[in-house]
């Protein structure tokens, strides 16, 4: 009955979204945003409060914690809409930044977002391309030195996560760096948004009914992996465990 009633809000939601596309048009249009995707585009990427502060955020990450230079080739996986390419930083958008040597990268398995990608930015960026992933097949005939894998381990079956891990190590150029997100669990007991009471060894799921909304790793766990793959670690935790002081909202792991 609960997925019932969250299937017909979501319908509900759709409608309203489409209803009210000519309102976000004219908000964007006057806030210098016009090359942002439509309402019912950017909710599939996760929460609208955050879509525009998350892409400079992660954008100054990338620079300082992975050495994101003008040149570099970047992957990003898990790109939703492109936001990464959308979000002016420091008086320029990321393609603009990397330069006519470096190369944009964006993989998705939503197939709406990657023809919205390639339509409405590779058009005006040529050195962005946007794809679907094929887990285990090399798409490139080059190396990157970044990858991004930004809320997309969050978003992963355990079963899933090593085929991931894989795929960026194989796509990493030797002294190529990775920054992934994640929710690690360890013995405290987290105080904030997430509970993740439905565990699985090695993962645990904030829902139930829907696992894939929210997933947490067993920190040990995951480390290990990593570990045995041949990645250096680097933890930066966030403050979803209701820490403050945590340096985004979910934890950081530098993979290199």
């Amino acid at each position: 009955m609960q997925e019932q009633m969250r299937g017909l809000l979501k319908k509900v939601r759709t409608v309203l979204q489409i209803l009210a596309e000519p309102i976000d048009l004219f908000g964007r249009w006057i806030n210098y945003e016009k090359g942002y995707p439509p309402l019912i585009i950017r909710q599939k990427v996760g929460n609208l409060n955050d879509f525009e502060g998350s892409g400079g955020e992660y954008i100054a990450y990338l620079k300082l914690l992975c050495n994101l230079k003008p040149g570099d080739k970047l992957l990003d996986i898990g790109c939703g809409c492109g936001l990464m390419c959308l979000q002016v930083n420091e008086n320029a958008t990321l393609p603009e930044y990397l330069g006519s040597e470096g190369r944009y990268v964006g993989l998705d398995t939503n197939k709406r977002l990657i023809g919205w990608c390639n339509k409405n930015i590779r058009s005006k960026y040529p050195i962005c391309q946007f794809s679907l992933p094929i887990p285990k097949a090399n798409l490139f005939n080059y190396k990157f030195d970044v990858v991004l894998a930004k809320s997309l381990f969050t978003h992963l079956l355990s079963s899933e996560t090593e085929d991931y891990l894989q795929l960026i190590k194989d796509y990493l150029r030797p002294g190529g760096r990775c920054l992934a997100t994640f929710f690690l669990l360890d013995k405290v007991e987290p105080k904030g948004r997430y509970t993740f009471k439905g565990v699985s060894y090695p993962e645990a799921y904030e829902r139930i009914t829907n696992k894939r909304a929210a997933v947490a790793y067993d920190e040990k766990w995951l480390l290990g992996l990593l570990k045995k793959m041949g990645f250096s670690v680097e933890v930066y935790y966030g403050s979803w465990r209701g820490n403050r002081e945590g340096l985004s909202f979910q934890d950081i792991i530098i993979l290199r």
